[in-house]
């Protein structure tokens, strides 16, 4: 079968499935090659690179890997997405087996650039085929289960790292050589099974596998052009980047907000955020089949708002009690915050695709590209100014401070977002089951 053939007709039952999970395989082993966390200490002392150093390489690839994301979301769009997906796979294997090579600090930085960029190209063809693959009624647990791709590759490289390092002799090298070949045995796989939707049939709006509906395509200008003076593009992307001041914070400090603000053992503080991680990722599929089956988006985004709004504020309060502060409560709440933000992902990814899609069907790419790059740009902004209003304020408060700002502001720009006013499938005791990828 091959991967320039173009589907004529709507896959539905099994074999939608079966292409619903090849794409989150796709984001699963892109974002499970460079995973560096579990060796980073090794890699430091090969290379003889500080930390400050490597901070450095890590924000030129996020901006490179941002720009990276829109300009694959344009070729997707253009190209094709499983065209780009396909031969952007096989690089990024390439790239990771050229990190593994790295002797130098330049030959690195080099490395991890052209890896983020191939990545992000590749990445960017996901999104659009889960829109593609997906109808309404089953969008947002599709968009669920692609989040679990980013997520759970920093378990499965936590895990190899374990369970390897010993047996090639620490070499940090041996986990890149190990991404590599599953890269390259994942690029195989999806070469051989996925396959785009022709024009004609990506261009109807999917209700049910069998109910759709099409939308007038603008005259005169690009579907792009016309998505860019809608409130509904602008309001869904402020939004996002307000709640990714929390979710970078929470990725990348974490354990240590908790190590320097509670006085916990670094033990102690990767457990919780662990928590925190499970519980987002377990409820997520819930809130997301809700919204599935009432067809309801913008409750979600303002009810998870308001109690991420809550949760956080609650934390901000605790955290002037120090190393008093019950241990039992700090988990509470971050388990509040990770159901809170597990109410959100997966219904605005939903709301996000459904509204660009009554603009234009043909401008998914580009749509989620523009919003990967501004996104980016807010979660390399929160890596690289965190810190520093920590070491000038001797804490995180003020830095919480300011998340639980952004996070309000979410929750408002979230209350602006049009209801859609396109037609929705009839939800009755015989509709159809909602079907989603194998995980």
């Amino acid at each position: 079968m091959s991967y320039r053939t173009l589907l004529t007709e709507y896959p539905v039952g099994a074999r939608r499935r079966v292409l619903l999970a090849v794409v989150v395989l796709a984001l699963f082993i892109s974002a499970f090659e460079g995973q560096l966390a579990p060796v980073l200490p090794l890699l430091l002392d090969d290379l003889g690179m500080s930390l400050k150093t490597y901070g450095l390489i890590t924000a030129a690839s996020l901006i490179f890997g941002a720009f990276a994301g829109y300009i694959g979301g344009e070729l997707a769009d253009r190209v094709g997405r499983v065209r780009i997906l396909v031969p952007f796979m096989f690089l990024s294997a390439a790239a990771c087996l050229f990190m593994a090579t790295s002797d130098s600090v330049g030959h690195f930085a080099l490395a991890r650039i052209l890896l983020a960029f191939v990545e992000g190209v590749a990445v960017a063809g996901t999104q659009p085929l889960i829109r593609d693959f997906t109808p309404r009624m089953g969008r947002a647990q599709a968009f669920a289960f692609w989040s679990w791709g980013s997520v759970g590759a920093n378990f499965l490289a936590a895990a190899v790292a374990s369970a390897t390092l010993g047996v090639f002799d620490n070499q940090w090298r041996s986990q890149l050589f190990i991404m590599a070949g599953a890269a390259l045995v994942g690029a195989i796989v999806i070469a051989l099974t996925l396959r785009d939707l022709s024009p004609e049939v990506r261009r109807a709006v999917r209700l049910t596998e069998h109910e759709s509906h099409t939308v007038e395509i603008p005259q005169g200008r690009t579907g792009l052009l016309f998505l860019l003076v809608r409130r509904a593009f602008w309001t869904h992307v402020l939004a996002m980047s307000f709640l990714y001041v929390l979710l970078a914070t929470m990725n990348a400090y974490a354990q240590t907000m908790l190590v320097q603000q509670f006085g916990v053992s670094v033990r102690a503080a990767s457990a919780m955020t662990m928590v925190f991680w499970l519980s987002n990722l377990a409820l997520s599929l819930v809130f997301a089949r809700f919204s599935d089956r009432t067809q309801k988006r913008k409750v979600f985004l303002v009810g998870g708002g308001l109690a991420a709004s809550v949760f956080v504020g609650a934390f901000l309060a605790l955290m002037g009690r120090g190393s008093d502060a019950s241990s039992a409560v700090v988990v509470v709440l971050f388990i509040g915050i990770g159901v809170a933000l597990a109410a959100i992902f997966g219904p605005w990814m939903a709301s996000f695709s459904e509204h660009v899609e009554e603009v234009h069907p043909d401008i998914q790419g580009r749509a989620f590209g523009l919003n990967h790059l501004l996104n980016r740009t807010l979660i390399l902004a929160t890596v690289l100014f965190a810190p520093r209003v920590v070491d000038a304020t001797g804490g995180w408060e003020r830095w919480m401070s300011v998340v639980w700002v952004a996070t309000i502001l979410f929750t408002v720009t979230a209350a602006l977002v049009p209801g859609m006013t396109g037609r929705r499938p009839r939800i009755d005791a015989g509709a159809e089951a909602v079907t989603q990828p194998a995980s």
